[in-house]
């Protein structure tokens, strides 16, 4: 679909909504945060650009060997594929500078971007109800009260070779951290810090290029090594990556990497080399719940039950704390590409990892704690090696990659780009061993995970479509079919999106729907769960009002959405949408109805909004949305929110661009009733007899007031 997102939130949104998914997401945030060069990029990295074909990308790199574009419209007018449309899809995540190079320093040939941005979640913090030290708190129930967050940020280039960039970051967060041996517990100060979080130089000659300081770097289809947003990395990028939380309480940065990384390139006659080696030593922060405390021993943490470590601040317990500068990795590798034809490559990737866990104060040595999933087990010393390739012709796009651990697990990901007339088809195969644990691995995968590895225990073959099946009417869509190693079951993604456009610009009308399989509530988020639902309505219709869930087991998770979309320009400065979709999640909870039993097996969901922008001036545009979610329509599980935001975008100039917002919500609460105890159980509840009560109860009861919060940020941008 047509992105026309412009910060982070906008992006946010649109993955909340269903519209795009978690790869997309990513990769968006990602070249927001660091657009591409048009003038760099190879037909992989170009391929991420919302809207670019993989046609389109091959243009670009064709057309470029004739000169550097100077500016997007100047791509645009010497490559006819790359319409209006596409232009402004793609105008957000790329950058075109290009012209000649002359001697000497010249202040003309500076180019850069200074970005602030500045945040606040607003909320009453409900008092604790018999308090204790030993009790959970957060920092702001002990009186810490909700700062801004502000990230400011700028990024340099001269003449196209040099470059510099930094990251400031001022928020509250945790600013020490003291481990005591003795009761294995941990010591917080908190409060606002600003610190350095991105720094970095760089420079681009015509035979080599180089970075020093934060950067990040990936190859292939990333299935040995990537550490970018990327889906197909091609070397070393600057890392002026910085994430906001959904509610803007605190910016964080990606894992990445802090070191060298210098590329090297070369031409064979009429073939094209290039190699790259890189370096990297930087510490990381760790989610409390992640860490199994060990006391010094050696342990196998998926065998062995470790406890998280207890939290204290101001000698009073807390939780839900990310902790900083937790460990440490030394990370060393390289790779080397040879390209003998335009649409083909081959290259080699290898690197090896050593982790450190003495990075706090107070502990010992590595052993003190391990990190519950993502890292090999019974191992600080990890590392890959793999090989890569690339083929095409005609229409079609043939991309490879084959990856080995240190601990002789094995990866292997394909992929294949149709572009036939009018459509866009992606077919991929991948099979990740159960000792495939890369932690650097970013292949295609399902969202379920193996040990905290995404890339493991996994075989599938995923296709993703996009087909103009008349000049008003198209069809998009994702089938994913894999199968887990360990469990021997197969699993099921499907999404569907079929929009019709009547009035050209003006009117697009759409319905989409989308259905995975993994049970959450009976196996837990790490894997996906098989079976067959339909035993559950069998079984029930036999037993009529007395039933027993507990022997159902083996039953399936799903989840199924179905919604409609509408989208409209009445007239030019007005833009109008609205979204409503409905939500079957197969979560084991039980509802009552009239005739006594309970009833309603899936829990049942539905989220609606309505957005309004309009353009009061040319440069001036004020966007309007409102928003209700209910996860359980019959019950109360889940969220039951409405929230409404108002955003201001205005451009000063050619170079300036101010955006804010300011977003009110209410939690709303649903009533009580005797059989909210006793019916809504998530997993697989234990219950015989009947869950008979009344369900007129509910609108006899008081509901508790709505817990109000908001949210504010703005962000302002130059770029000269």
């Amino acid at each position: 679909m047509p992105i026309r997102s412009t910060n982070e939130d906008d992006l946010r949104n649109l993955y909340e909504d269903g519209l795009i998914d978690a790869e997309e997401f990513e990769v968006l945030n990602e070249l927001l945060n660091n657009p591409i060069d048009v003038n760099k990029a190879s037909r992989g990295e170009l391929f991420d650009l919302p809207g670019l074909t993989m046609a389109m990308a091959q243009a670009i790199v064709v057309e470029r060997r004739k000169g550097p574009y100077r500016s997007l419209e100047h791509l645009q007018a010497r490559v006819p594929l790359v319409n209006d449309e596409v232009l402004t899809d793609i105008r957000p995540f790329a950058r075109a500078f290009g012209g000649e190079d002359e001697a000497g320093f010249d202040w003309e040939k500076l180019r850069g971007t200074a970005f602030v941005r500045t945040g606040m979640y607003l909320d009453r913090e409900p008092p604790l109800e018999d308090d204790n030290p030993n009790k959970t708190h957060t920092p702001e129930q002990l009186g810490y009260a909700d700062l801004p967050a502000t990230q400011a940020s700028v990024d340099l280039t001269y003449s196209q070779k040099y470059g510099a960039g930094a990251v400031m970051l001022l928020q509250p967060e945790v600013r020490g951290v003291v481990y005591d041996p003795d009761d294995r517990d941990i010591d917080i100060t908190w409060g606002p810090q600003a610190h350095l979080a991105r720094a970095y130089a760089w420079t681009e000659q015509d035979s080599w290029s180089g970075i020093l300081g934060h950067y990040s770097a990936g190859f292939g289809l990333g299935l040995t090594f990537d550490r970018t947003g990327r889906t197909q990395p091609n070397g070393w990028y600057k890392d002026p990556a910085v994430q906001a939380d959904q509610l803007f309480r605190r910016f964080r940065t990606p894992k990445r990497m802090m070191g060298a990384a210098a590329s090297f390139y070369g031409d064979v006659g009429d073939k094209r080399i290039e190699g790259t080696v890189f370096v990297s030593a930087d510490n990381y922060d760790l989610y409390q719940y992640d860490m199994g405390m060990t006391g010094g021993e050696e342990v196998d943490w998926t065998t062995t039950e470790s406890d998280s470590p207890r939290v204290y601040l101001d000698d009073q317990k807390v939780g839900w704390i990310t902790l900083p500068n937790v460990y440490r990795e030394l990370i060393a590798g390289g790779n080397v590409s040879f390209e003998p034809t335009e649409r083909s490559a081959i290259g080699l990737t290898t690197y090896i990892a050593r982790q450190d866990r003495d990075l706090i104060d107070g502990m010992e040595d590595d052993q003190q704690f391990v990190i519950r999933g993502g890292y090999p087990v019974l191992t600080d010393t990890f590392g890959a090696v793999g090989v890569n390739g690339a083929w095409g012709t005609g229409i079609v796009d043939l991309f490879g990659e084959a990856a080995v651990t240190l601990t002789g697990g094995t990866g292997y990901l394909v992929k294949a780009f149709l572009d036939p007339l009018g459509s866009e088809i992606e077919i991929s195969l991948r099979h990740y061993g159960t000792n495939f644990d890369n932690p650097f691995a970013r292949g295609v995968a399902a969202a379920d995970q193996y040990e905290g590895f995404r890339d493991r225990d996994e075989q599938g073959a995923r296709v993703k479509a996009g087909v103009d099946l008349t000049d008003k009417l198209r069809f998009t869509g994702q089938t994913d079919l894999w199968r887990n190693l360990s469990l021997t079951t197969t699993n099921l993604y499907l999404y569907g999106r079929l929009q019709y456009s009547p009035i050209e610009k003006r009117l697009a009308l759409a319905a989409f729907g989308y259905r995975t399989d993994q049970n959450l509530a009976a196996s837990g988020r790490g894997r996906v769960y098989g079976g067959d639902s339909g035993a559950i309505f069998e079984d029930l219709s036999d037993q009529g009002d007395d039933f027993d869930l507990s022997t159902l087991e083996d039953r399936s998770g799903t989840r199924s959405v179905a919604g409609l979309q509408v989208t409209g320009l009445p007239i030019k400065p007005l833009q109008l949408s609205a979204l409503y979709q409905r939500m079957y999640t197969d979560a084991g909870l039980l509802y009552p109805t009239e005739e006594g039993p309970c009833d309603y097996w899936y829990q049942i969901g539905q989220y609606t909004w309505f957005k309004a922008r309009y353009e009061i001036v040319d440069p001036t545009w004020i966007t309007f949305r409102t928003r209700y979610r209910d996860e359980d329509v019959h019950g109360s599980v889940g969220e039951r929110s409405f929230d409404w935001y108002l955003q201001l975008d205005q451009k000063i100039g050619p170079k300036w661009k101010i955006v804010a917002r300011g977003l009110m919500g209410w939690m709303l609460q649903d009533a009580t009733a005797d059989f909210k105890d006793y019916c809504d159980r998530q997993g697989v509840p234990p219950l015989e007899g009947t869950c008979a009560v009344d369900p007129s109860a509910l609108a006899e009861e008081e509901l508790p007031a709505a817990d109000l919060f908001g949210v504010i940020w703005a962000s302002a941008q130059v770029r000269f």
